[in-house]
């Protein structure tokens, strides 16, 4: 049975999880490969043909790309690039399409790497010097793409030297559970870590955790965590009254024993009254890249292609505003329907409003004449969610204030479930395909990016009108 490089970090992040994918396939859940994942997928694709391109620029550098090596107990790796050079050293390149060398548990590069030096070394192919081509974050598209400056190359032979020994400790520990006939599924290692973390059999090894559970609890600690963990407390019910937690995570429990929102009327009558009329609810989509394809963009840096903009004025009538770019080009247009479309006066109300202040500097960036009005954005800007972190708590949010979490609870006749675009990773991929396919398809794809955007900020006018039908009907 094979073990490649993905298959050895899906190890080091839950082993149980890749023995079920090896020995039951079948009944693995192995989720959607959904569009953006398919996105993610040819971007890698493309760095690598800009790292082949940036190698063939120099007729004296002797390279493969793709060189299998298998060994007879199982290991099986395929090589980004490998060069032999002059003097027969052997450099090996692990190519990623990040901006920097990542070292966290999901994304182990360092190990990534040493796992492709080790079965080389195995397969009798010794290895020299060991490189991490990753993308230029500080790299701004000027033209045709420069290789040269789009990558970079470190030198990550002494960290992959350094856990060398543990590495391939660990990579007969892999080997040997994949022999394994049996297993124990009693419960699997992702107990012990933060919901983000769970893989993807988490409920198949732990089918009795209760949703809300401690996972739902907001910045719990991994100490906390172990601790309800060795006393068997995974529903929120049966945490003691006395146990010391957040603010933030009190509230959550009560809400869960209460079985009701826990609501605190003061905050969001102080909320409301910050605001000031009309009110802009107002909402970005934006586009981003591996490569950049337009010029003025870096790797991975988002920019606008749409907004919906909902107008509540203060005798209640509701206008809809929208902008669409359809386009391959920065959001010039976009700024300047934006000038047109938002007053000098109001609130402008958004939904995890840090992602639209941080696009609105961006382009004050780009569009050194609009920043004026750009910034005067992000000074008028309020944050819809922030209240619902403290001042409206519902365990039913199962520990999030997602607007996709809330509305359903909130406002449960309105979701998203009716929309061709759902999410905002699959609009990203729409736009892409929209601007790249022929006028039909492309006028099907722009009503459903429309259609999506829209029904984000009328989410946020229906959660702003709840809230201020409570605080009257309290009042």
């Amino acid at each position: 049975m094979q073990l490649t490089k993905t298959d050895f970090i899906q190890y080091l992040n839950c082993s149980k999880s890749l023995w079920w994918l090896k020995h039951e396939p079948d009944t693995y859940p192995h989720g959607e490969f959904s569009v953006f994942l398919q996105k993610l997928t040819r971007e890698g694709y493309e760095v690598e043909r800009y790292v082949r391109q940036y190698f063939e620029s120099e007729d004296s550098r002797d390279v493969d790309f793709q060189r299998v090596f298998e060994t007879d107990d199982g290991l099986f790796a395929r090589v980004d690039a490998l060069e032999r050079g002059p003097d027969g050293e052997v450099i090996l390149y692990e190519i990623k399409s990040s901006t920097s060398v990542k070292t966290d548990a999901s994304h182990n590069h360092i190990k990534d790497a040493g796992f492709q030096k080790i079965c080389a070394g195995r397969a009798g192919q010794q290895i020299d010097r060991v490189y991490l081509v990753h993308l230029n974050g500080e790299y701004v598209r000027n033209g045709s793409v420069d290789p040269v400056a789009l990558l970079t190359f470190s030198d990550v032979t002494e960290p992959v030297g350094n856990i060398a020994g543990e590495t391939e400790v660990e990579i007969e520990a892999a080997l040997d559970l994949l022999r394994e006939i049996e297993l124990d599924r009693e419960g699997c290692s992702c107990l012990h870590k933060s919901r983000g973390n769970h893989c993807d059999t988490f409920s198949l090894f732990n089918p009795g955790i209760p949703t809300p559970s401690i996972y739902s609890l907001p910045r719990l600690s991994a100490k906390k965590r172990t601790d309800f963990i060795v006393n068997g407390i995974f529903d929120l019910h049966e945490i003691p009254d006395n146990y010391p937690l957040s603010a933030n995570q009190k509230i959550v429990v009560q809400a869960a024993k209460a079985n009701a929102p826990q609501i605190n009327l003061d905050e969001i009558r102080d909320f409301l009254a910050t605001l000031r009329f009309p009110l802009y609810f107002f909402d970005f989509e934006t586009y981003a890249s591996a490569v950049p394809f337009l010029d003025g963009t870096s790797p991975h840096k988002h920019f606008p292609v749409q907004y919906s903009l909902h107008i509540l004025d203060e005798d209640g009538s509701l206008t809809h505003k929208e902008f669409l770019e359809r386009d391959a080009r920065l959001p010039d247009r976009l700024v300047e329907q934006m000038n047109a479309d938002i007053g000098q006066v109001g609130s402008i109300v958004s939904w995890h409003a840090s992602f639209e202040k941080t696009q609105n500097r961006e382009m004050a960036k780009m569009f050194p004449d609009k920043s004026d009005f750009l910034i005067d954005l992000n000074e008028r800007m309020v944050d819809l969610e922030d209240v619902f972190k403290a001042a409206y708590v519902d365990a039913r949010f199962d520990g999030s204030t997602s607007i996709k979490k809330v509305l359903p609870i909130i406002c449960p006749k309105l979701d998203y479930k009716d929309l061709y675009v759902q999410d905002g990773a699959s609009a990203m991929v729409s736009w892409e395909r929209m601007i790249n396919t022929d006028d039909k398809e492309a006028a099907q794809i722009a009503s459903a990016l429309l259609s999506y955007c829209e029904r984000d900020t009328f989410a946020m006018v229906e959660i702003y009108r709840f809230l201020n039908e409570l605080t009257h009907d309290q009042s």
